[in-house]
């Protein structure tokens, strides 16, 4: 990973925002510029106040951890790293790490889990300082993936795929979507991962049902019967890592309708894919590529009454959901290096909800597919 880059892009931004600090808790950004894979996605509580970077605008980053984590110092690229023994220290740590920071006037950028205790003793270190949210400021650097950073989130996919692999043949008469979500989980761990990016979802639409604004209205605990829809929404976390992947598959004979619908779906995904590569579309430009592929196959009112927003996905990397989004408000164009989620649905209410999700990677002359699941397999 070359860490030197973000740290040089962080403090250009800085630079740019007349910042002279920016103090990170452990938190996706605190993950990407330190290289530490502490446990910052179940919650700030399960954390310690004493785990921050603190960067300034010129020089080498200062590392603080608490006692618990030492052995971590191995596995980080900063040279000081300033250890904790004593909770009731903290003040006086944080005191001394920002004293050997020249920040007289500096406006002070504050980032994501951040304790207010650690807040506070800032605050008291630097009397009259102004603060701002420091977390957007290496969204640009994220945005494009390093070339081991491509290589995790090809590692992830393909476990994700495994799992898929795995959880078919749990799909039978009876099963429900609890059930199915909890094999996820399951083989999920089973296989490597640490943790789920996203709660995992099974979901089931009968044929002939309801009509309803929620497409999901199918008991959580009812047994799965023969004309069932079934979408799949799944991630997992590996090596710090995301992966968001969807399919859809039919349990029963599938009308003609709902065979020519996912075809479709898999169709304009593929068309979509094709046309991807460096410079050849905006992100904003994704969705109505998908949309065009769906009205020509005659599915296009089932891509819009899902996505009524035309938000297509999101990229994808340390965090499940990173910008840009496949959105109209986002113009970026896409570029060599950008991994992002592609997920388009089609909802025909009280008949079928069908999904396909995908990690891509955009290269230079074309894209290629970090999730490679079979495409043919749809009725069970």
């Amino acid at each position: 990973m070359d860490f030197k880059r973000r740290l040089a892009g962080l403090q250009k931004k800085m630079e740019e925002n007349g910042l002279g600090l920016v103090v990170y808790g452990s938190c996706q950004n605190f993950q990407y510029l330190t290289g530490l894979l502490l446990d910052w996605r179940r919650g700030i509580d399960l954390g310690n106040e004493a785990n921050n970077v603190f960067v300034s605008r010129k020089g080498a980053p200062i590392l603080t951890l608490a006692e618990a984590h030492s052995a971590q110092t191995t596995q980080t690229w900063i040279m000081d790293v300033r250890i904790l023994k004593n909770e009731a220290d903290y003040g006086e740590l944080v005191e001394k790490v920002i004293s050997e920071m020249d920040l007289k006037g500096s406006k002070i950028g504050l980032g994501d889990h951040l304790w207010g205790s650690t807040i506070v003793k800032i605050a008291r270190a630097l009397k009259g300082a102004d603060f701002c949210n420091a977390e957007v400021l290496m969204g640009h650097l994220r945005i494009i993936k390093e070339r081991e950073e491509v290589e995790r989130l090809r590692k992830v996919a393909q476990l994700t795929d495994k799992v898929m692999e795995a959880v078919i043949p749990k799909i039978r008469k009876g099963v429900t979507q609890r059930e199915l979500e909890l094999e996820v989980e399951f083989y999920g761990r089973r296989f490597g991962a640490s943790d789920i990016s996203f709660s995992p979802t099974a979901g089931f639409v009968k044929s002939g049902s309801e009509v309803s604004p929620n497409p999901f209205t199918y008991p959580k605990d009812k047994g799965l019967v023969s004309g069932t829809s079934i979408a799949f929404d799944i991630g997992f976390v590996m090596d710090g890592y995301c992966s968001d992947f969807g399919r859809s598959f039919y349990f029963g004979p599938a009308n003609l309708e709902v065979k020519r619908g996912y075809k479709a779906l898999q169709r304009a995904v593929l068309e979509t894919v094709d046309k991807m590569y460096d410079a050849s579309l905006r992100v904003c430009d994704l969705f109505p590529t998908v949309e065009k592929t769906l009205d020509r196959l005659g599915f296009g009112d089932y891509l819009r009454a899902r996505l009524p927003t035309r938000n297509l996905g999101h990229s994808i990397g340390v965090e499940v959901n990173e910008p840009p989004w496949l959105s109209p408000a986002y113009n970026e164009i896409l570029r060599e290096g950008m991994v992002v989620a592609l997920e388009p649905k089609l909802w025909h209410t009280g008949e079928y909800y069908l999904r396909v999700e995908d990690i891509v990677l955009v290269g230079l002359r074309s894209a290629e597919f970090l999730t490679n699941f079979d495409r043919e397999l749809f009725q069970l």
